[in-house]
């Protein structure tokens, strides 16, 4: 363990790190390797199975008419950047970054633009049913493609503009030996962890703002039509907020340590192991969507049916015949996903 005065003040956080050098973490980082690299090669695994089905489903079995696919093929994007992230992460925590200053920025960017781009695309599929259920008329508007193209675009502008702390302030450092990718002052640190808690905030109350109207407005009504999309969107909006939540409340926590709020070791390694095991909750979302459409989508599980067999009829030598039967059932379908 390196002496307290030698660590000389570099980036401006040299008296949290002195802290944390006087605070044996040892076991706390043995923790965090091994449950990185077990959950992450998981969640990394089915992701890209899972969204990879649901990506194919949209593009081989349905059409980009309605709004709600649009919304799902970009959450789908936005499930595999993250993603793809998960085994560089790996790397990270068994031999430190190696990966150079410009993929620290990269990786770390496109975890945020992930997590950004995920809750505004939920937000923006919970007011669309929001207007079709409360206000149709308004909802009419939105199937022009103009609309879609633009949402689209807004979503993730806004997700890389709020990304931006990260791409200007997250670089390679070298401390006590080992090479780190993080930020280097302790201020945009801050600024970033509690952008991301009035976000996840503020998006969930326009949610809940939003399910609130919906459910009170199907309560008056006698149709069910609008259940079935209601009941997806609910159950995903749900699952994201149980998997985000947790490890927003404990980054909200690990801000307040950063800041030197707490001095008992003990409880600080709490709140560190709180934060692998929450951000290993956070990033399992990756692979849940796609089961939630198996399991609430109905139409979701008969193209996933139609993959299935097609992929059996490709063994026998009758892809084209697949090829045909898929097109012809595609053509007949209408609406969004589930």
């Amino acid at each position: 363990m390196y002496e307290m005065e030698n660590i000389t003040d570099i980036t401006g956080i040299s008296d949290y790190y002195m802290w944390e050098q006087a605070c044996d973490k040892e076991d706390v980082s043995a923790f965090a390797t091994l449950l990185t690299t077990i959950l992450n090669s998981f969640i990394f695994i089915f992701s890209i199975i899972g969204n990879g089905l649901v990506l194919w489903v949209l593009i081989a079995y349905e059409n980009f008419e309605s709004v709600t696919n649009v919304f799902i093929f970009n959450l789908s994007i936005a499930d595999l950047i993250l993603t793809l992230c998960l085994p560089f992460f790996i790397v990270y925590h068994r031999q430190g970054w190696i990966f150079g200053a410009v993929a620290c920025k990269t990786f770390n960017a496109l975890f945020s633009v992930g997590f950004y781009s995920g809750i505004i695309f939920l937000t923006f599929m919970t007011y669309h049913r929001y207007l079709a259920v409360v206000d149709p008329l308004s909802a009419l508007k939105t199937r022009r493609p103009a609309f879609k193209i633009m949402t689209s675009i807004i979503a993730w502008f806004l997700s890389i503009s709020a990304s931006v702390p990260v791409i200007i302030f997250q670089v390679e450092t070298k401390y006590a030996g080992f090479n780190r990718c993080e930020y280097n002052e302790k201020i945009p640190e801050l600024v970033s962890n509690y952008q991301q808690n009035i976000f996840f905030l503020i998006t969930f109350s326009v949610i809940i703002f939003c399910y609130f109207n919906i459910i009170k407005t199907l309560l008056k009504s006698q149709s069910q039509r609008n259940h079935k999309p209601v009941k997806l969107i609910l159950v995903i909006v749900v699952v994201y907020f149980l998997s985000w939540s947790p490890y927003n409340i404990i980054m909200l926590i690990h801000s307040l340590n950063q800041q030197n709020i707490f001095k008992d070791c003990e409880f600080i390694k709490k709140i560190d192991y709180a934060k692998y095991v929450s951000e290993k909750i956070a990033m399992s979302h990756c692979c849940l969507n796609p089961i939630l459409y198996a399991f609430v989508g109905i139409k979701f599980r008969r193209h996933l049916k139609n993959v299935l067999k097609c992929c059996c009829q490709c063994k026998h030598d009758a892809l084209s015949t697949a090829r045909h039967s898929s097109q012809y059932h595609c053509h007949n379908e209408d609406g969004s996903l589930y």
